[in-house]
């Protein structure tokens, strides 16, 4: 996830700060989400959508 995460803030210009501030979480939750200790809310999910244009959150978050 961590990896997919920092191509698509590449992509799409998003620092971490700033993503951290726009899904209402510290830095360090953050951290724990991007690296899979911490699950994503629903809600989470919803906004990367938007923010990432994820098409398919489905596949984005429960690809294996």
């Amino acid at each position: 996830m961590e990896e997919k995460m920092n191509e698509l803030m590449t992509q799409y210009y998003v620092t971490f700060d700033e993503l951290a501030v726009r899904l209402g979480v510290s830095k360090r939750t953050l951290t724990r989400k991007f690296k899979g200790t911490t699950d994503w809310t629903y809600p989470e999910m919803m906004l990367l959508a938007q923010i990432f244009n994820i098409e398919d959150p489905t596949q984005f978050f429960f690809q294996s």
